[in-house]
């Protein structure tokens, strides 16, 4: 069928009603995929005391990766980083030592873009506050040799979730593909 060089669509169809070729030019663009919208329950948040707070950072500590040793200058820094992980965490819930069937929601900061768990860290040598996920902060605390490998071969933005929920910040829901 005849094109103009000229026009974007057929001229015969713009004179006569041919709506096929314009139809086929117009290109509809998709809509982006919907995500799922969080099932965390605000009204559920329970925030932990300092001291109960305090005692899981205890019992943390001891499944820390000794990677952590190398990023972390001294155990109070990865000690306030484990406390600040936890006062976003509901007292009766825990994401990396409670039970991995179970989604224990993030309550601390979200991204404005795509709701994503995120905490705001001074990283060792920098000044500067910066912004990081906290299931990738969990990650490379807690993560053996193997599944930290593969999940640093993933694009640098939060992890993707296996239960669905971006605001999931249990350690055994994190998505190793």
């Amino acid at each position: 069928m005849f094109q103009c060089r000229m026009c974007a669509e057929n001229p015969f169809g713009a004179l006569f009603g041919d709506k096929s070729d314009g139809d086929r030019n117009r290109r509809r663009t998709p809509k982006p995929a919907r995500k799922p919208p969080s099932r965390r329950n605000e009204s559920e948040f329970e925030p932990r005391s300092h001291a109960e707070a305090k005692y899981l950072v205890q019992r943390w500590v001891q499944f820390a990766h000794p990677r952590t040793n190398e990023f972390f200058t001294s155990p109070q820094m990865l000690e306030d980083v484990l406390m600040q992980v936890l006062q976003g965490v509901n007292k009766n819930q825990d994401p990396v030592l409670g039970d991995n069937k179970e989604c224990v929601y993030w309550y601390g900061d979200v991204t404005s873009d795509e709701p994503q768990a995120m905490l705001k860290m001074t990283k060792p040598g920098e000044s500067d506050e910066s912004v990081t996920y906290v299931n990738r902060v969990l990650a490379f605390i807690f993560a053996s040799d193997e599944s930290f490998e593969a999940l640093m071969r993933l694009p640098k933005q939060a992890f993707r979730m296996t239960c669905g929920d971006q605001l999931c910040i249990t350690l055994g829901h994190v998505s190793l593909a």
